[in-house]
């Protein structure tokens, strides 16, 4: 006769939810969500073009008229101090005489960030003659800063 032999059975454990993956696929989720969403948002902003190489000793730089805004807010083209509401007939005008003519924006650091948008937007507004259709030239003048972020002076 044969015997029967009980095998143990290991006690039942309680199921658990483990919340570490679950906070792993949440942070995942997370990330992507961001990075599309940041891909959504339209940029709006200037194209700005790096500086050519100027090795070319025969070439000669363009002409330039600084556009500056001082402490005061008086805005000037070079030295002529220029009423705001002239300011881009005044910029035409000299366009109109020097079609390569380069703008560069001095605006004090005093001043609101409204007034470099009014000189950009001034700018912008001006047109080549013979074409329209091409961006005028434009750099913004800054000063060069130590690693505590004071003005250096040359």
């Amino acid at each position: 006769m044969k015997k029967w032999v009980h095998i143990k059975q290991p006690p039942m454990k309680k199921a658990r939810i483990e919340i570490i993956p679950m906070i792993d696929t949440i942070f995942f989720l997370l990330v992507f969500f961001m990075f599309t969403s940041l891909s959504m948002v339209k940029m709006n902003g200037m194209d700005v073009s790096l500086p050519k190489d100027s090795s070319n000793p025969d070439q000669k730089p363009p002409p330039q008229v600084v556009v500056t805004v001082d402490q005061a807010g008086s805005f000037f083209l070079n030295t002529t101090k220029v009423d705001p509401a002239q300011l881009q007939p005044e910029m035409q005008a000299r366009l109109d005489t020097k079609p390569d003519t380069v703008f560069i924006v001095n605006v004090d650091k005093t001043r609101p960030t409204q007034n470099i948008i009014d000189v950009m937007d001034a700018v912008n507004s001006v047109k080549i003659p013979g074409h329209p259709d091409d961006p005028v030239g434009v750099m913004i003048a800054t000063e060069p800063v130590n690693t505590s972020g004071e003005a250096v002076k040359p």
